[in-house]
């Protein structure tokens, strides 16, 4: 199980499986995708981020790049996050996740 902290400073225990699949909202209220991925430092078995299936919407308006067979993808790290309940909000909106994509896409999208 991973432990999450939110805004609040209460940690709640939530266990990968379920994390995975939840709908997640950027801070302008737009569902940009779901958590496909967690990424965990081994050290202290801690998250530093997630990476995120974006929506057809959301890719088109961060200008991230995809293919036919394939969802675009960023990674988030996880001070971004606000709060992890029914789903994943984010404290930054979602023109704000621009500065997590790859520098090519970023200079596509300006």
């Amino acid at each position: 199980m991973a432990s999450l902290l939110n805004k609040r400073d209460f940690a709640m225990q939530i266990s990968d499986e379920l994390l995975r699949g939840r709908t997640v909202i950027a801070a302008d209220g737009q569902a940009i995708g779901e958590v496909a991925v967690l990424f965990f430092e081994t050290t202290t078995w801690t998250i530093v981020s997630l990476q995120i299936k974006l929506s057809k919407t959301a890719a088109e308006q961060l200008g991230a790049s995809r293919s036919l067979l394939r969802a675009s993808t960023i990674e988030l790290p996880v001070h971004m996050v606000q709060s992890v309940g029914d789903t994943v909000l984010l404290s930054v909106p979602t023109l704000g996740l621009r500065q997590t994509l790859p520098q090519a896409a970023n200079q596509r999208a300006s």
